[in-house]
């Protein structure tokens, strides 16, 4: 009986370890399955069959002519950190604005088919700031969109041989703007050879090898459409008879957002001209969903591949603004998540390259007031500028840099001209991925999460083994200073998919190493 008994115990107590074992088994496997369903699967699947061009700034040419001549602090010693900067950034493009008056102050005869090069002040101070930055881009074998903006109607020269002259003598002198169009096309195309001759072949910039004139043309507008095409027909005839239009692409409509119609007249009529198109957009925010900023920008690609031709995002930025030099979310972090999912969803779109206004704050006229000062850079002027500015407390240095400075590197640093760009759809509003492989034949996938809640993904992708470098855009972890996002782990293939896990309102790349 009392054996009977020990059996039966033991029996049960072996019956009730199988039924733990197989519980605790069950549970492996439940949990398992939970986590593994967490985890939303991204293939990687057809290209949208356009190449980057350039993750590219604007950077106009003030530092030297307008910064420097305030006296309010800032030496020529301070460029340095400019030189600097764009290096450890390693931006491919720049987007430089030039006007006609810093070399031809006043008309230099009255034949616009005969240029008369003496008359020219390619060696005023304004055109020895413009060589700064052009000096830049050389050395770090950039690209240089050179954008001849218009004809103002209020000249203040610094050489004070040409004090008197106080419009450009190609401006419509019956507009009250500050800037307008040319009345006469064949002085404008005159002037913008002149220019162009003497960087390409004179200084020897190769790094110049295209052009946009007017910058928004549409606004206002400076010209019309109509005229716009006229213009620019003028221009192109122009160049091709002095031997530089194979120099230089040209780069047309330069519209603003909401004016889709210029593009699609451009596209329309200038397929023989143009070389690609671009637009410029500042009213996309932190509640539009993705769906709307990619069909933006598809509809510009759209018209643009109607004329056969490439669109690229000639400026963008946030649609916090007031007025035309401040954006009220510029010191955010939250910023450098939302300029992010722009650019995706830009490229997702089809779009060739983007460039960003701008590099730097800076002073567009050495007279100007703070107001007028832009301050959209990637970093700050000096901290003594901003005195009267309710965050010059929480500045700390001269050209402190913002936040949104390491989510853009992390663009410039790893996304290279040539890669091909591949859609990654994550099926949520406000959170994105694309991948891109450079040149080289190496893999790197970026994010954008600005929801609230972690995100899981496995990227899948056919082609690729090995491990992964992750950077983060996250806000507890920036760098000091002005030094760039590092890698803080690596993630390994497994099974042809990289897992990860995107933080809320975060960044993160993932480079193929």
């Amino acid at each position: 009986m009392n054996k009977r008994m020990k059996s039966c115990s033991r029996g049960r107590r072996i019956m009730l370890g199988c039924s733990c074992l197989l519980w605790m088994i069950s549970m492996t496997i439940s949990c398992n399955r939970v986590e593994e369903n967490r985890y939303q699967e991204l293939v990687v699947g057809e290209s949208t069959g356009t190449r980057l061009e350039a993750v590219g700034v604007e950077l106009d040419p003030h530092f030297f002519s307008q910064n420097l001549t305030r006296n309010d602090g800032a030496k020529p010693s301070d460029w340095q950190i400019v030189v600097d900067r764009v290096k450890k950034l390693e931006i491919h493009k720049f987007r430089v604005m030039v006007l006609p008056q810093w070399y031809e102050p006043v008309n230099d005869n009255d034949d616009p088919f005969v240029a008369d090069i003496d008359r020219f002040t390619f060696n005023s101070p304004e055109m020895e700031s413009l060589y700064k930055v052009l000096d830049l881009a050389q050395v770090n074998d950039m690209d240089v969109c050179i954008v001849v903006w218009g004809c103002p109607t209020g000249v203040s020269l610094l050489d004070p041989a040409y004090s008197d002259v106080k419009r450009c003598f190609m401006a419509d002198s019956s507009k009250s703007v500050w800037i307008t169009g040319p009345v006469d096309y064949d002085e404008w195309a005159e002037n913008y050879v002149a220019l162009i001759r003497h960087l390409t072949a004179t200084k020897g910039y190769s790094c110049v090898n295209e052009i946009t004139p007017m910058n928004e043309p549409d606004g206002g507008p400076l010209l019309t459409s109509e005229e716009y095409i006229e213009m620019a027909k003028v221009l192109d005839a122009r160049f091709k008879k002095e031997g530089l239009r194979k120099m230089v692409r040209f780069n047309l409509s330069d519209n603003t957002d909401t004016r889709t119609f210029y593009l699609k007249d451009c596209a329309d009529n200038l397929q023989e001209v143009a070389d690609l198109f671009n637009s410029h957009t500042y009213i996309f925010g932190y509640d539009t969903p993705n769906h709307v900023i990619f069909d933006w920008e598809k509809n510009n690609v759209v018209i643009a591949a109607s004329a056969g031709k490439k669109h690229l995002v000639g400026e963008f930025g946030s649609n916090q603004c007031v007025g035309s030099t401040r954006q009220r979310d510029i010191d955010r972090y939250e910023r450098g998540v939302l300029m992010t999912r722009l650019m995706l969803n830009f490229f997702n779109a089809g779009a060739s390259g983007v460039s960003y206004w701008s590099l730097i704050d800076q002073y567009y006229g050495r007279d100007a007031d703070y107001e007028q000062m832009q301050q959209l850079g990637l970093w700050k002027y000096i901290r003594e500028a901003y005195r009267t500015d309710s965050t010059y407390e929480r500045i700390k240095t001269d050209y402190e840099v913002r936040p949104q400075y390491h989510s853009y590197g992390l663009f410039t640093r790893f996304i290279k001209p040539g890669a091909e760009i591949y859609p990654l759809d994550l099926g949520e509003d406000f959170a994105i991925g694309t991948a891109f492989k450079n040149s080289d034949g190496k893999w790197s996938y970026m994010f954008s999460n600005g929801t609230d809640k972690p995100i899981f993904v496995s990227v899948s992708n056919e082609t690729v083994k090995g491990r992964f470098e992750i950077y983060r855009y996250e806000e507890e972890s920036l760098p000091q200073g002005d030094q760039l996002i590092t890698a803080g782990e690596t993630a390994k293939v497994k099974d042809k998919r990289l897992k990860l896990k995107l933080r809320p309102h975060s960044v993160v790349l993932c480079h193929q190493q």
